[in-house]
């Protein structure tokens, strides 16, 4: 393993003793929270390596993608997990222009607590094209604004709330093959690397330093291919919806 520009790349071989590459990297601060995220790219990694990299939990949808931060939970001794968990959200409404406060009957996406601290986690998936002809944040700032959005109806019954966003990125598939059609692990690497580094943080416009994770396993599998477009991976961004008492301090 080789840590290069904070990324974790890792060269070894697969069950076929095939050789492969991947990029993963977490960054939030020690504690719970990066634990959790380190969890969550092993548990992804794993569900791709299981189904031999041609099924992945990230090519479906929201709902499907967040099981996987779920299942990183319950794989932790200690941590347990609910989805759809029943909770009070705000009302989203202004009742005569003035915002109530009341707390109605509703859910959040993900409750994920251990022995020392709970989390609340209202999630979005973004699909994000990327390449030359691509606007490489258009989807990712979408997402990353309805998921704050969405957490701020959540009510304060959990020491910690997140914006998650899952962002999933696709990359031409003709600007990722060799002259014989197959797909080049170098090249894959080459237009993450470029639109990573572009996103300077995954912060969205007006928001605050994030916590986020990606792992982009076994780069250059055709598994990867659907259609026209490649995709190799996944990121997960959060951002903390702090309580109404820490907004004095000029948060949003």
């Amino acid at each position: 393993m080789e840590i290069i520009n904070g990324h974790r790349l890792c060269d070894q071989e697969d069950h076929k003793g095939t050789h492969m590459t991947s990029l993963t990297k977490v960054k939030a601060p020690k504690g719970s929270l990066k634990t959790l995220l380190e969890q969550w790219t092993a548990m992804v990694e794993r569900y791709a390596a299981i189904h031999k990299y041609v099924d992945n939990c990230w090519w479906y949808n929201e709902r499907a993608t967040l099981s996987s931060l779920a299942g990183a939970a319950w794989s932790m001794e200690n941590w347990v997990a609910l989805e759809e968990f029943s909770t009070g959200k705000r009302h989203k409404v202004k009742a005569d222009g003035v915002e109530s406060g009341d707390l109605r009957p509703g859910r959040c996406d993900l409750y994920v607590t251990n022995r020392k601290v709970c989390f609340g986690f209202e999630a979005k998936q973004a699909w994000q094209r990327v390449g030359p002809r691509s606007n490489p944040t258009r989807n990712v700032h979408k997402g990353l604004q309805a998921a704050w959005e969405d957490s701020g109806h959540l009510a304060n019954d959990t020491d910690q709330r997140f914006a998650a966003t899952f962002i999933v990125p696709s990359l031409p598939l003709n600007a990722v093959t060799d002259e014989l059609g197959n797909v080049d692990p170098e090249q894959v690497m080459a237009l993450l690397n470029t639109w990573l580094e572009g996103q300077r943080g995954f912060v969205r416009p007006g928001g605050k330093e994030t916590s986020y994770a990606y792992t982009f396993p076994h780069l250059g599998h055709e598994g990867f291919i659907s259609g026209p477009r490649y995709y190799p991976g996944v990121v997960l961004v959060l951002e903390e919806r702090f309580r109404a008492a820490k907004l004095l301090d000029g948060e949003n």
